[in-house]
């Protein structure tokens, strides 16, 4: 009976190890499944922010497309026009209940502003870098603007942030392949010169986006839905730009000196089908690509990622336009795929990202 008992517990003693064993072993296992499913949510934002600089890539070509047809609207009629056409893509999201996010997001009064905050941020980066092109080339603007991932790391780190030394190797690595590719071309020979009143409005509008990305990132953090911040987002723009429009319209109907007419070819179905496109594509869908990714991925680590918008602008430069990168350009594009790389950690070993 004694051995009996003692062979009872022995047992028990057994079976209690096996079965704390066998927890800690379905508990490691989901452990580990948490952090597949983690580093798979990362890399597909990753994935889906580089589709972003494509699309965004597309959207300088297509607007010197329509820049270059005749008659073509101004910059605040341009705006405006595209700001209205994005909101009625947004429209069926507008019309939903569940616009803010829905349950489990936060969709007090500051959802509005930081929407709000989100579209001023937008307005400024896209809005100077278009008044940049009538002081200087879209070469330099693209140079000058795509500074934003050298300023989104202060930015974060002055935000309270712990940005990697691995990003910040990668923001180097890709603000130098954007140096090299702005040299490429008929920019090289204007680098050497003094900054012009574009230059600056560029440089302002990449500080810009990077106040853009940083926020976006920390509206996530504070339980705000980044699709609907980005629908409602939209909302704000389009009415920042047709204040915009209509500043134009008076200034021309009222005889301001220098005043262009707004739109002279609002017949020519090439422009409206460029409009659309670049409300949809690079408008709509990229906004909501753009907010899905950085839900995973760092502000820091998605400016490198999403700097190379002028690499695929150059490749539809060369196919819409006929325009080629020389060495220079296709060095500068390697430097900022490499300087993505880096930052996302692809060499970075196991052991290190474990810690």
């Amino acid at each position: 009976m004694v051995r009996t008992r003692g062979t009872t517990r022995g047992t028990t003693r057994a079976r209690g190890t096996r079965g704390t064993a066998t927890r800690a072993v379905l508990g490691s296992g989901d452990a580990d499944e948490d952090d597949a499913a983690a580093t798979r949510a990362k890399n597909q934002g990753r994935l889906l922010l580089v589709l972003v600089a494509m699309a965004y890539g597309s959207l300088s070509v297509s607007l010197k497309l329509v820049f270059e047809s005749a008659g073509a609207p101004t910059a605040g009629v341009l705006g405006g026009v595209r700001g209205l056409m994005t909101i009625l893509c947004f429209a069926p999201m507008l019309m939903a209940k569940d616009s803010k996010g829905g349950e489990g997001f936060e969709t007090g009064a500051g959802f509005w502003r930081s929407a709000a905050e989100l579209a001023f941020w937008n307005l400024g980066n896209q809005g100077l870098c278009n008044v940049a092109l009538l002081f200087t080339d879209a070469t330099r603007v693209s140079f000058f603007t795509q500074a934003s991932i050298a300023f989104t790391p202060f930015i974060a780190s002055l935000g309270g942030d712990k940005v990697k030394s691995m990003t910040w190797l990668g923001c180097a690595l890709a603000f130098c392949g954007v140096a090299v590719l702005g040299m490429d071309g008929g920019a090289a020979a204007e680098l050497g010169g003094n900054f012009n009143l574009g230059d600056l409005l560029s440089l302002a509008g990449a500080a810009s986006y990077s106040m853009y990305v940083y926020r976006i990132g920390q509206f996530a953090k504070q339980g705000f839905s980044g699709q609907g911040l980005q629908v409602w987002k939209s909302v704000f723009l389009a009415a920042m730009y047709g204040g915009w429009m209509l500043y134009d319209v008076f200034a021309f109907t009222s005889g301001v000196p220098g005043a262009a007419v707004p739109w002279a070819g609002w017949q020519n179905l090439k422009i409206w089908v460029l409009l659309a496109f670049t409300a949809i594509v690079p408008g709509c869908l990229a906004d909501l690509g753009q907010a899905k990714g950085q839900e995973t991925v760092s502000a820091s680590e998605s400016s490198v990622l999403l700097a190379g918008e002028p690499l695929f602008a150059a490749v539809f430069g060369a196919v819409t336009l006929g325009e080629f990168l020389g060495p220079m350009g296709y060095v500068g594009g390697a430097l900022i795929v490499f300087g993505g790389l880096v930052a996302g950690d692809v060499f970075a070993s196991k052991k290190s990202l474990t810690k």
